[in-house]
């Protein structure tokens, strides 16, 4: 009777779990125009495994490639807990980006979300993304580059750079600590010291559960990466607080610009907290990332080098000043620029942008059903042989009879979410290679590799040892 009773439990058990598993894998099914795809065997994971173990190698492009050749350039998935629809497809992802706010809203993991908080920009929608970008934008317009910005970020390369002679230097690690002085300073005043450096350990621990799957595991990536976001709130909050009984505010910061808002109208130490959090974030990391990149693409590459380093040897023979000023940058320097845009497109920074259908969204023949998210898939339209000739090479050259626009080059994303800061990164990447270039030569000490989970990364961080710049000639 007992035995007859367990195997009844079983069966019914078993039965479950394969009625479960069938209703799960048939999510869509019933939708008129679903891109072609699979949403994996085990339900909730889908494919996130093979998603992360493909990107934590040198090599991620099997996951996509595979799955493009089986069902084309835009296919369902179901990655990091939801059904997702993966677009390689440059005119598919136009239509995402530019009906944002109408069609779709912000669509991150699980993960994502509450790691950086619900009033992250990135996060927000409507009305309050509309006050969180345009604080940003009124904070770095170009007159605000060039009067003070300019100076100041050239003053952190300088920082960074005095040390390097005759060093064996980690550029990912240099890169970061560069960066991260320059925003810490720009949003909060923050000057470089132990206090800025601390911040910036708990946010690199923050980052690596950033695409984690959220998971409540002591010890976990995503566990620490929570602890670490309450340990930086508690450090905004004070900043906030500690500025909020000021008579009088003479910072010329991004707190500051947030502050100069009728108290009616401000934002909640809530809002604030998260929103500034954010900005930490994707203020210095991608353009670490870039800087990184630019530099072992360049030593790999020493055409591009040497042109790079004629280009600003002649700005600077040519100053006036000791100093870069901004018509040195903007009109002087476009084969820099063109390395900047040769690195973004090549290292693909972010994998790519996450929205949500906010309702069924029909394109051609395809059909997005409301709440899928849909990943817009950057190295799909970085890496296209149809757009770009010999995409895996580095060429800066190509730039010369190419613009970035939206159908190309993603890497700042794209319609009402086009990243407010973009132009300050430029400045800070150009910035930064310019004194590099023209104070010093390096070369790598060991083989090193780069991986792109959860973030863009070298294992090793490109050790290289720097030597002062010996010229045979002078320009």
């Amino acid at each position: 009777m007992a035995t007859a009773i367990l195997w009844a439990a079983v069966v019914g058990l078993v039965t479950t779990v394969l009625l479960f598993v069938r209703k799960w894998r048939n999510q869509g099914n019933n939708v008129k125009g679903l891109p072609k795809g699979s949403l994996g065997f085990i339900p909730w994971l889908g494919e996130t495994i093979e998603f992360m173990y493909y990107f934590s190698t040198s090599n991620p492009e099997p996951f996509v490639n595979r799955r493009i050749a089986k069902y084309g350039k835009v296919f369902t998935s179901h990655l990091f807990g939801k059904p997702t629809i993966i677009s390689t497809d440059a005119e598919f992802n136009k239509f995402v980006m530019q009906n944002d706010k109408r069609l779709f809203n912000m669509g991150y993991p699980t993960s994502f979300a509450e790691i950086l908080g619900s009033y992250d920009m990135l996060m927000v929608n409507g009305d309050m993304h509309k006050k969180m970008r345009g604080y940003a934008m009124t904070f770095l317009n170009s007159k605000q580059l060039q009067d003070y910005l300019l100076n100041d970020i050239e003053n952190y390369v300088l920082l960074t750079l005095r040390n390097w002679k005759g060093r064996v230097v980690n550029v990912q690690d240099e890169a970061k600590a560069y960066t991260f002085r320059v925003v810490a300073k720009q949003l909060i005043s923050f000057d470089p010291g132990e206090e800025s450096d601390s911040l910036m350990k708990e946010y690199y621990q923050l980052f690596e559960g950033i695409f984690s799957l959220p998971l409540k595991i002591p010890g976990s990536k995503y566990v620490k990466a929570i602890a670490g976001r309450r340990r930086i709130l508690k450090r905004l909050a004070q900043v906030i607080d500690s500025r909020k009984t000021l008579e009088e505010d003479n910072h010329k910061d991004l707190l500051a610009t947030v502050f100069s808002e009728k108290l009616e109208d401000r934002m909640t130490n809530e809002q604030i907290m998260d929103y500034f959090l954010g900005l930490l974030s994707a203020g210095h990391v991608s353009t670490a990332t870039a800087i990184l990149f630019a530099i072992a693409f360049l030593t790999e590459c020493p055409k591009a080098l040497n042109q790079l380093r004629e280009e600003n040897l002649a700005v600077k023979k040519n100053q006036k000043g000791e100093k870069l000023t901004w018509d040195d940058y903007k009109n002087s320097m476009p084969f820099t620029i063109d390395v900047v845009y040769e690195t973004l497109r090549l290292t693909n920074v972010s994998h790519g942008l996450y929205r949500k259908a906010i309702e069924d969204v029909h394109y051609q023949d395809y059909t997005i059903p409301k709440g899928w998210t849909v990943l817009v898939y950057g190295r799909g339209v970085h890496l296209d042989e149809n757009i770009y000739k010999d995409p895996f090479s580095f060429n800066p050259w190509r730039w010369k009879t190419m613009l970035p626009s939206i159908n190309n080059f993603i890497a700042w994303g794209g319609g009402p979410r086009h990243c407010a800061g973009y132009e300050l990164a430029k400045l800070e990447i150009a910035m930064f290679l310019h004194h590099l270039v023209t104070k010093f030569s390096w070369k790598p000490i060991e083989q090193d590799k780069m991986v792109y989970f959860p973030t863009v990364r070298m294992i090793k961080g490109l050790p290289i040892l720097v030597e002062d710049l010996k010229l045979e000639t002078s320009l």
